[in-house]
């Protein structure tokens, strides 16, 4: 990130420091970032590769999988040896086992650059981010094992009376939370959960679930959407149900009788000795974090490589630990390793823990079950092939791609005998008219930005996304495929209609803006603001009732403006001591102090925000440039000329926000100078303009 944004009392400047932390937003973005640009998502179906090819020859002799301690270990040795790969990361450790049996637990590189200290498989510790979602799915089922739960229970019913928001007939079950189903509001924990001062002391699992408690916005069971949230509520289910707390029942339940002794979900003063360190991009180390609450039931387990492999082993070994003993049922081991929500037979989404692969471009036909993790500093991957009865899991020190270059190698290197294909041979493609029913803008249900389709020709179309533009042809009903194998599925409603898609992002589904949206009194569908304040509106974006005016020519306040640019990128309220003295009375108090510790803004205590002081066009573009630009979603463009009036640190983000067409009507060009009005109060219309064109593609 190359700028960040200071607030004084004199707006927001441009300052060349690098932000210290590490905004949970940021993951999010991070995660589609690297997914993005590598990954093909589905089930292929198996057939005979070429076995001309030099891949498939050079490879054949290893398409049974690993078998040889020496061989496996001298394909990683190679691996890691490679400089493409050192420079993705500084420190990582691996386990592969096979029907029972570990072939490699080995470390690589060094565990902090003051000791050199070698990475050792296993004493080394790291965090293993969100593949604890898959400790804490297996620990639910151990509690539907001993008929204590029910999948389809209304969690309701262990939530002490607490009522939740459903406008819908269905309810949220137990099964809705391990597959992501939920239709929960997005929550993701606050910038203020990772505690850099050991004197905070954490709040407890049961506060951070009820401050925030998500409402129902989509029917339960019918879209799927990565959730933080509902994993860390289905802790807390654990805690309720067992009597006991989450990480004393994860370590005397699975950790204990796995033989999982360097295994936590809080970082105890032992595992923190033994943590590798994190550097940033200028080799800086990471700050040490804990989090709040200690225990993430959704993220925050430490690990090593040789306990995770006492864990592949069980669930390969149809859930019993190396001495004998049962920890899960071979039922819920199943349900484990089988896809339960599917938006397409060829495009799964999620099994009871785990996720489809990170690329499935390169299974080569193999059944294989998937779940990546990240976390400031930290990202893993554990991947198996129920079938093969083999896992594989590596964990390193930085939030690289490294996990989706080894899954390919991998995956090339032991199966190379078949190739990967989506749809059935032969599918006649449908017509362009009736593809027409696919065009439209999408919204990721999590992150937000908009995905455009427009329909090219018959069986063709292209879409407009955070990562360029993409050709597909059609291979299947609802299925697609781009210039580089990846598949886009569409899903239908039960009218028939188009609801959603999936593509560009593994852990969403995006949402079909409607193309007939119902108005606001004072704004109709000839509004010449309508479409972004409709559309924003369509997708529960904004606040304001329908059935009252929505006074579009009203000025926006910083602090309101804050809170609703939060909201968009769904980024919770803190419930820290503020940065700034004017905002304790606040309403969006939280709001401000979480922008300040997602980096979005810096203060000291004894500056001014003026929340209720009303934001000038230029500060509230300077803030969207912060967030586009920092997270790579949009590359800094300052290239349009700008008629006078801009503060001189503000020119950068307004001439990209120009150059970006983020604003509405009201931006005029003359002689080729664009009058952005950067002194301006910002008004209701134009904030949704501005919000609504941020979320476009590129």
């Amino acid at each position: 990130m190359a700028v960040q944004w200071e607030v004084t009392r004199r707006g927001y400047e441009l300052d060349n420091k690098k932000t210290r932390t590490r905004s949970t937003l940021w993951i999010a973005l991070l995660a589609l970032t690297l997914m993005g640009d590598s990954v093909a998502y589905g089930v292929p179906s198996a057939s005979k590769g070429d076995a001309s090819s030099e891949q498939h020859s050079t490879a054949a002799i290893y398409t049974g999988g690993p078998r040889e301690v020496s061989e496996v270990e001298a394909f990683l040795d190679a691996f890691f040896a490679r400089e493409d790969i050192q420079r993705k990361a500084g420190a990582a450790a691996i386990s592969v086992v096979r029907e029972g049996k570990v072939l490699v637990s080995k470390g690589y590189g060094i565990t902090d650059q003051m000791s050199k200290s070698r990475v050792d498989a296993s004493r080394s510790t790291f965090r293993i981010a969100s593949v604890s979602k898959v400790f804490t799915a297996a620990a639910a089922l151990q509690l539907v094992d001993q008929g204590k739960i029910s999948l389809k229970d209304n969690i309701e019913k262990y939530l002490d009376g607490y009522r939740i928001s459903n406008p819908f007939e269905t309810p949220v079950t137990i099964e809705h939370l391990l597959t992501h189903t939920t239709g929960f509001e997005v929550r993701e924990p606050s910038d203020g959960s990772y505690l850099m001062d050991p004197s905070v002391k954490p709040i407890s699992l049961q506060k951070s679930i009820f401050d925030v408690f998500p409402p129902v916005v989509r029917e339960p069971g019918t879209s799927y959407m990565y959730d933080n949230f509902a994993t860390r509520l289905l802790g807390y289910i654990i805690e309720q149900v067992s009597g006991e707390p989450f990480g004393s029942y994860m370590t005397e339940r699975l950790f204990k009788p796995l033989g999982m002794t360097s295994s936590s979900f809080s970082l105890t003063k032992e595992l923190a000795g033994r943590l590798v360190t994190s550097y940033d991009a200028e080799n800086n180390p990471l700050p040490f974090f804990d989090l709040s609450p200690r225990e993430w039931p959704e993220g925050s387990m430490i690990s090593t490589a040789s306990d995770m492999a006492l864990f592949m082993n069980a669930l390969l070994n149809e859930g019993r630990a190396p001495d004998g003993t049962r920890i899960l049922s071979q039922e819920s081991v199943r349900a484990m390793s089988t896809y339960h929500v599917l938006i397409h037979p060829n495009v799964p989404d999620m099994t009871y823990g785990f996720e489809s692969p990170v690329d499935l471009s390169h299974t080569n036909g193999e059944a294989v079950i998937s779940k990546g993790g990240d976390i400031l500093g930290f990202s893993s991957l554990l991947w198996l092939l129920p079938d093969r009865r083999t896992g594989v899991f590596v964990v390193y020190n930085t939030n690289q791609d490294l996990r989706n270059d080894l899954f390919a190698a991998f995956m090339d290197h032991y199966y190379a005998d078949r190739q990967s294909t989506f749809g059935p041979k032969g599918y006649q493609k449908q017509s362009k008219f009736a593809l027409s029913k696919l065009e439209g803008l999408y919204s990721d249900l999590r992150i937000k930005v908009f995905t455009k389709v427009e329909v090219t020709g018959d069986g063709a179309i292209r879409v407009s996304d955070v990562s360029g533009r993409h050709q597909l042809k059609q291979v299947d009903d609802l299925l697609f495929v781009d210039e580089e194998g990846k598949p886009l599925a569409f899903k239908e409603d039960a009218d028939g209609q188009i609801a959603y898609m999936k593509y560009a992002n593994l852990f969403s589904y995006a949402a079909k803006i409607p193309a007939n949206q119902e108005g606001f009194p004072d704004v109709s569908p000839h509004h010449p603001y309508a479409s972004y304040i409709l559309g924003l509106k369509s997708l529960g974006l904004l606040e304001d009732d329908r059935t009252k005016p929505f006074l579009p020519d009203q000025v926006v306040t910083r602090g309101a403006f804050i809170h609703a640019f939060n909201a968009i990128w769904s980024l919770p309220e803190s419930s820290n001591s503020p940065v700034f003295k004017d905002i304790a009375n606040s309403p969006y108090r939280g709001d401000i102090q979480a922008s300040v510790e997602a980096g979005l803004l810096q203060g000291a205590a004894d500056e001014a925000f003026e929340p209720d002081r009303p934001i000038r066009r230029e500060e509230a573009a300077a803030i969207v440039f912060r967030l586009l630009a920092g997270t790579g979603i949009r590359v800094p463009d300052a290239t349009a000329a700008l008629a006078p009036g801009t503060s001189a640190w503000a020119v950068d983000a307004v001439s990209s926000a120009v150059t970006w067409k983020l604003y509405g009507p009201e931006v005029a060009s003359s002689d080729g100078m664009f009058d952005y009005g950067s002194q301006r109060a910002l008004r209701k219309q134009e904030m949704a303009a501005l919000f609504f064109t941020m979320l476009l593609p590129a």
